[in-house]
């Protein structure tokens, strides 16, 4: 390969979204990183399963790509746009969009890399072809009073005038970075399809063009995520997007008049779109007839997702995880929450409900109480399932809590069947239901506190923006939370009684379980000077003053899957200590060196003191890294999760 086109291929990343089977990378991706090298290439896997992810991980690491990593699946538009953020900031200057089903040669990548070049405005595609070499797609135009497809090759067949937009297909396009950040990418409320059609639009009103560069051709098989190879039927969401999609498009770029006439048109098109699986299909006629009644209905509304959040009221004493989730959420254009009732619960209208811990729907302080509950948890088990609504579950525990009924046990295993897709914090949980599954990280707490503390990006000093400043203690080791026998307080205060001799102030700050849990760490802190203790529930104000007077925060947990108490001493700037397991190596790794260190097995003083003696000598600089936990994008994957339970065609 001549050196200016090497040239012009170090400027280019190729970005594929990938769903479902890695065997398309493996079949096609690698031919065309091979032939494109060194192009970039920039592999964005939207989740399907932990198989399909690490198969997706390991090929990328085998062959040098830019592996990104959704917790769910975002959708192609979206997806897209993940991996050309990731591509553009790696130095890319034009980027090659291509399906995981297809390939591209280097002459044809090079010769549209130089017609993009030469017309930054340019969106440029090949000429498709088939696996048979036939021709599949050159340009199409789109009838803006009908919603009738043309081929570009058919132009000079049509004796009317009517307005039309050329566009290509998303399978394989290129776009210079001055295009791609001036149009913001893809739109993403379409998902999938219509959005190729969407964003043409959006070229030309950015007064850009749209053009097939001749000699330049791409091999689509076609289908390769929602269909075998070679197979002629489509997936339930082939259906569901193409009709939805269509009327989302009219309703976005046309005026009243056109739009109703495309929306007369609708069930045509509709059949239309059936009909490219073959009848065959309707041997078996549900999902695909459902996937197309469905599309029609909701490609007549423009309304967002109501969602049930399984929370009663945001009170004080509400956690801040779901408070921040919550009005995160309601900012959101796409999603609807309300609080729960259970009048609403049982005959209000929304969409999906989404759960948190389902076991506190049916607790209650009294037996009687407890007994209505029941009762009407019951019947709003009954109502999920007569209307067919989905559950979303957050899995917070691995295992249900000790002390349930069986009639509680009987209505929780009644709400899994009702599960259609789980939310997990970590990749390490492994829900036991198979439904699927996206992972969300917890989000951090800084936003949260913001009014509370003022941070320092050099010292990492808290100061309290009300009362003035806290100084941290050198010695000071801070529990903070409720204080359970599994959360390990007791073995803490064994460690530090059994070595009288270590110059250590314990400080213990939250509510115990029960009375005599609450009677033995008032027994420490009596018999130990170095022992002090706040039992009873901290508001913010105090528990941001405490944690910023700590040198370090220990959690001393006999076991540890996550941790809302752990972000929330990183979210203010303070080193903690806590169990060595996956979760918490990922997360060390993940939030910088110094910030998070970890003991084995039981909590001993030495855990404590090595702490201690890496934060006195060797504090880390400038803020943890939780870049990753921004409660926006949260928000973006709960509202994706939230459609995909609700259409469950991904």
């Amino acid at each position: 390969m001549s050196g200016p086109v090497m040239s012009d291929l170090a400027r280019l990343a190729v970005v594929v979204v990938s769903y479902g089977d890695p065997a398309l990378l493996e079949r096609h991706t690698t031919l065309v990183a091979e032939a494109l090298r060194p192009a970039r290439v920039v592999v964005v896997d939207n989740y399907s399963s932990d198989a399909n992810r690490d198969a997706v991980r390991a090929l990328c690491e085998r062959e040098g790509w830019t592996g990104v990593f959704p917790g769910t699946n975002t959708g192609f538009g979206a997806g897209c746009n993940l991996g050309a953020a990731a591509a553009l900031d790696a130095g890319a200057e034009v980027l090659l969009f291509l399906n995981p089903d297809a390939t591209i040669d280097a002459e044809s990548a090079v010769r549209l890399v130089a017609a993009v070049d030469a017309e930054p405005l340019l969106l440029a595609g090949p000429t498709v072809l088939g696996p048979g070499g036939e021709v599949a797609s050159a340009g199409i135009d789109l009838d803006l009073d009908t919603g009738a497809m043309r081929p570009w090759r058919r132009r000079g067949e049509r004796s009317d005038e009517a307005e039309t937009l050329p566009w290509v297909t998303g399978a394989c396009f290129a776009v210079t970075r001055e295009l791609w950040e001036r149009l913001a990418g893809f739109d993403e409320r379409y998902f999938l399809y219509w959005e190729d059609v969407d964003l043409c639009a959006r070229v030309r009103a950015f007064g850009g063009r749209v053009a097939v560069i001749d000699g330049a051709t791409a091999t689509h098989s076609g289908g390769g995520t929602q269909r075998p190879e070679g197979s002629r039927a489509k997936s339930a969401a082939y259906y569901y997007f193409n009709i939805r999609n269509r009327a989302l498009f009219a309703r976005t770029w046309l005026g009243q008049e056109r739009e109703r006439a495309w929306r007369r048109g609708a069930v045509g098109a509709a059949y239309e779109i059936l009909m490219r699986g073959g009848r065959r299909q309707l041997l078996h006629p549900v999902r695909p007839v459902s996937a197309v009644v469905r599309g029609l209905h909701d490609g007549r509304r423009d309304r967002p997702v109501r969602v049930l959040e399984s929370v009663r009221e945001l009170r004080t004493t509400t956690n801040p995880y779901i408070v921040q989730l919550v009005e995160t959420l309601g900012r959101r254009d796409d999603t609807e929450v309300v609080l729960f009732a259970f009048a609403r619960a049982i005959a209000g209208r929304y969409d999906v409900f989404h759960v948190h811990w389902p076991e506190l729907l049916m607790s209650a302080r009294t037996p009687l109480r407890r007994l209505a509950r029941r009762l009407l948890t019951t019947a709003f088990v009954t109502r999920l399932r007569l209307t067919n609504t989905p559950a979303v579950r957050t899995w917070h525990n691995l295992t249900r809590p000790d002390g349930l009924s069986r009639w509680d046990h009987r209505l929780l295993d009644s709400l899994e069947r009702r599960t259609r897709h789980v939310i997990r914090l970590t990749d390490q949980t492994a829900p036991p239901l198979d439904v699927p599954t996206s992972t969300i990280v917890h989000g951090h707490y800084r936003d949260w506190f913001a009014s509370e503390v003022s941070t320092s990006s050099t010292t990492g000093s808290t100061t309290r923006s009300t009362t003035g400043s806290t100084t941290r203690q050198p010695r000071r080791v801070l529990y903070f939370g409720l204080i359970k026998p599994y959360k390990g307080v007791e073995q803490l205060l064994e460690a530090v009684a059994d070595s009288p001799g270590a110059d250590l102030d314990v400080r213990l700050v939250g509510s115990p379980s029960d009375a005599a849990l609450a009677d033995r760490v008032r027994a420490a802190v009596a018999a130990d000077a170095r022992v002090s203790a706040e039992l009873s529930y901290a508001d913010d104000a105090t528990l941001a003053a405490e944690i910023g007077a700590a040198a370090l925060v220990v959690l001393p947990y006999k076991a540890m899957h996550n941790s809302g108490a752990l972000l929330l001493a990183l979210s203010l700037d303070t080193p903690v200590l806590a169990p060595d397991n996956e979760v918490n190596r990922r997360l060390a790794d993940e939030v910088g060196d110094g910030w998070l260190h970890l003991f084995e097995g039981t909590l001993t003083i030495e855990d404590l003191e090595r702490a201690l003696k890496a934060v006195a000598n060797n504090r880390p600089a400038g803020r943890p890294d939780l870049s990753a936990r921004e409660w926006p994008e949260s928000a973006a994957l709960h509202a994706g999760a939230f459609r995909a339970a609700l259409y469950p065609f991904h």
